[in-house]
């Protein structure tokens, strides 16, 4: 069966029903919230029904949109939303109309932004704009949460904490301090998404902090479960559990059956990462009968769902099927195509497992249709790459090999776990057509694919180790410095007794108390010790995680040298082969005494000879510059041609980038100053250098090709500009992208080790960490860098020449 990135999303992004859906303004809602939201709603409609006035029904109408919203019933949210702004096209000179506007725009924004993201972002930034006219910061802080959630959904991370700090500065402002508060737990959130588990607890702790002063007990529950899946994820299962059975008692103080039976999912999660399927199983089972009771359809489709997963993981099959099922119905129920995609892929994966490969293609297909129905590119990728492997097993190899070419061609360049699960489609496939040739070309691909995930994996892990070592350090010495406290004070305390009551045998008392300070310093000195070899942890952990980055370095160019050595031994093979022939001809002209053009067939050869000489020669150069990227740097100068060097690693970063993927294309263009010369450069760590800078502008550039507003940039032409001059004492390359820029927060970052901006599972944030170190420690030199949010980014490498 095939493994996805969905799978792997679902066991990190589920849990509390805050982190399932970020759609819910507030914290999770006590059932007798829930009741008296719904008698709130029915007499809302009735007071709207009798009142004639444009704006008192605006009013009526944006408040029954807002109570549908806290209750996730984004079609009467959208309906009651429209209504409200209909309502006040005409009446907008008075401020309250303008609110009332304000917060219509906002729900309807919201509730866009489940099916159509862009919609929903520009009708939020159209409320912000009246909010920002009404001088409201909770209203700017709220449009800038909601737009933040959005990205998060998006899987755009970096842009989703960038929008939840605009936020929270907007309600410092306001003095909310629960808004405060959910801020800090929804940066939370998506720093564990990005694998930042270490600024996830962090942020999670300032949450449970804020809820803990103001008495927030469904806010001090979302937290409580948010720092338990940041304690799960990191493997200490037992702090997960404390956490979550704190939030448990909590909800059961406090009669919150909803939030009980989230505690019981969270509980069930952490058995399921744990091993332990049986505890899952059974808090499963009392999130679901709680949820029943509830009628809470959604909690029921995604309990039914989980119970469903750990059946087949146990090989329970049969049952498995039977709870995917019911989790289908609740979930078509509740209406949101996510969870009813989940579902008819779930059924698929089972039926494929029970060898019933029609039913499993049905529910793919269906899958699809609604996949494309909603634009959803991830999910339409997942279905045709199954639909693929459903065909390939009922032996419709042609047909499966369509669908699988059509996933490659709208997966997106960046997700090399979609594409690595196409090539491993297309090569079964072609295997089982028998089509060897083609499978090994494939096969290839999917090596390259498979190999950049498992370095990446192997970074994330070491750096998710390293965050931990990090954290656990920072708790030993919080630890070590409040019993450094407590021991002053007991001391203190200590010392005033034996001066007071002790006076007579002072003696003694300084002996005792130089024997309590040689066990502190012998304290002090063991604590030292450990932490010197957490460092030395540390330093050794970050040393694997820098060979890892040169290895993913050598693995970019793999693809682009493979394209370059081709074409000098294209011209070896046909040169060889031409001048072959050419010495046939000359033996027939000796044969019939025409020495002449014997003499002009041989001058032929000759040129033909030299000229496989000269192309051998490049392969040769090649191969050199490969066996010189990938061995150790010896540290030691070298004279190289700076031209020819920056040259080299555009072409082969561009054909690696293009072999990966075909459909992205770029303009190079180049500009290098004939006057430079050679330079004495260790010529290893300056091409890494270089490769990396290329390798980011060219990923900068795809960024914004692929970006779901690219609408916007009508006639957009990926460009990457790379430049030479030499100065008076120094010489600069530059690298420019015309990509999507940064912000400054990212600008000031972006030479820290262990910062990326790339999604999880794609950059070890090493990258340009290493670059600044070799430019400036190695080489005495600078690198800078230049940005314009929306129009690109300039890496600037100047190099002394008197050093």
């Amino acid at each position: 069966m095939i493994t996805t990135k969905r799978q792997t999303l679902q066991l990190q992004k589920t849990g509390a029903l805050l982190a399932l859906l970020l759609w819910v303004a507030t914290a999770s809602i006590a059932q007798n919230q829930h009741n008296d939201i719904h008698l709130e709603i029915q007499a809302l409609k009735q007071e709207l029904k009798t009142v004639k006035t444009d704006s008192v029904q605006a009013r009526l109408a944006n408040d029954i949109s807002s109570r549908y919203l806290s209750l996730v019933k984004m079609d009467s949210c959208r309906k009651y939303a429209r209504l409200a702004i209909k309502k006040t096209r005409n009446n907008l000179s008075q401020d309250k109309i303008k609110k009332v506007k304000a917060q219509a725009l906002e729900n309807l924004g919201y509730g866009l932004s489940l099916l159509y993201p862009k919609q929903g972002v520009d009708t939020l930034l159209s409320a912000q704009e009246l909010w920002k006219e009404l001088k409201n910061n909770n209203g700017i802080g709220i449009t800038h949460h909601y737009i933040g959630n959005i990205f998060t959904n998006l899987g755009e991370f970096p842009q989703a904490i960038e929008a939840y700090k605009k936020s929270l500065l907007f309600f410092e402002k306001a003095g909310n301090k629960k808004y405060i508060a959910t801020l800090w737990l929804q940066q939370s959130i998506t720093q564990r998404y990005m694998g930042n588990n270490g600024d996830a607890l962090e942020n999670g702790i300032e949450a449970l902090q804020i809820a803990r002063e103001i008495k927030d007990t469904l806010l001090m529950t979302d937290v409580l479960l948010a720092n338990g899946f940041n304690y799960m994820l990191t493997g200490n299962f037992s702090e997960a559990r404390e956490v979550q059975e704190e939030a448990l008692e909590i909800t059961i103080r406090t009669k919150d059956s909803i939030g009980i039976s989230t505690v019981y999912n969270d509980l069930a999660v952490t058995a399921t990462q744990s091993g332990n399927f049986d505890d899952a199983l059974k808090n499963h089972r009392e999130a679901l009968d709680l949820r029943k009771k509830l009628h809470d359809d959604l909690g029921i489709g995604i309990s039914y769902s989980y119970i469903a997963t750990i059946l087949k993981i146990q090989g329970k099959l049969e049952k498995a099927l039977l709870n995917a099922r019911e989790s289908k119905k609740y979930t078509d129920k509740y209406g949101d195509f996510r969870f009813m995609l989940q579902s008819y892929l779930d059924i698929g994966e089972i039926y494929l497992e029970l060898g019933d490969y029609e039913r499993a293609l049905e529910n793919y297909n269906d899958a699809l249709n609604i996949a494309e129905e909603k634009e959803s590119i991830d999910m339409q990728v997942i279905s045709l790459t199954h639909i693929g492997e459903a065909l390939r097993l009922l032996g419709n190899n042609e047909a499966a090999l369509i669908k699988l070419y059509k996933a490659e061609r709208i997966a997106l360049s960046r997700d090399f776990q979609f594409r690595r699960d196409i090539y491993s489609g297309i090569v079964a496939t072609y295997i089982s057509q028998k089509d060897y040739k083609n499978a090994f070309e494939n096969q290839l691909i999917y090596q390259q694919l498979n190999d950049s995930i498992i370095v990446a994996q192997k970074a994330e892990k070491i750096t998710k180790l390293t965050q931990k070592l990090i954290y656990d350090n920072q708790k030993a010495l919080q630890k070590a410095s409040q019993d450094k406290e407590i021991a002053i004070k007991e001391s203190q305390i200590k010392q005033q007794k034996l001066v007071r009551n002790l006076s007579m045998i002072g003696l003694l008392a300084g002996v005792v108390i130089s024997f309590i300070l040689f066990l502190k310093f012998k304290e002090k000195r063991r604590l030292n010790l450990a932490l010197e070899e957490s460092l030395s942890n540390l330093k050794a952990t970050q040393g694997q995680l820098i060979q890892s980055e040169k290895m993913a370095s050598l693995g970019e160019l793999t693809a682009g040298i493979a394209h370059e050595i081709q074409n000098p031994l294209n011209f070896v093979t046909n040169f060889s082969e031409v001048s072959n022939e050419l010495i046939d001809e000359m033996n027939e002209e000796i044969e019939k005494g025409d020495i002449e053009e014997a003499r002009l067939i041989a001058s032929d050869i000759k040129q033909n000879l030299e000229k496989i000489n000269h192309h051998g020669k490049r392969a040769d150069g090649i191969v050199k510059s490969m066996l010189q990227h990938s061995r150790s740097s010896t540290g030691k100068k070298e004279p190289t041609d700076i031209n020819k060097l920056a040259d080299e690693y555009l072409r082969l970063a561009y054909h690696g980038l293009r072999a990966k993927n075909q459909s992205f294309n770029a303009i190079l263009e180049t500009n290098y100053d004939a006057n430079i010369g050679q330079l004495e450069v260790i010529t290893q760590d300056l091409g890494r250098v270089i490769l990396n800078l290329i390798t980011n502008a060219f990923y900068a550039c795809n960024e914004k090709n692929s970006s779901f507003d690219k609408a916007t940039e009508a006639g957009y032409k990926p460009t990457v500009y790379i430049s030479t001059k030499k100065n008076t004492d120094s010489i600069e390359i530059k690298v420019t992208d015309n990509g999507n820029g940064m912000s400054e927060a990212v600008k000031e970052k972006i030479f820290q080790p262990f910062f990326t901006t790339k999604p999880t599972g794609q950059g070890t944030g090493l990258g340009l960490s290493m670059s600044y170190d070799i430019i400036s420690k190695s080489h005495e030199g600078e690198l800078k860098v230049e940005t314009i949010i929306g129009k690109g980014t300039t890496f600037t490498i100047i190099l002394p020449t008197n050093k």
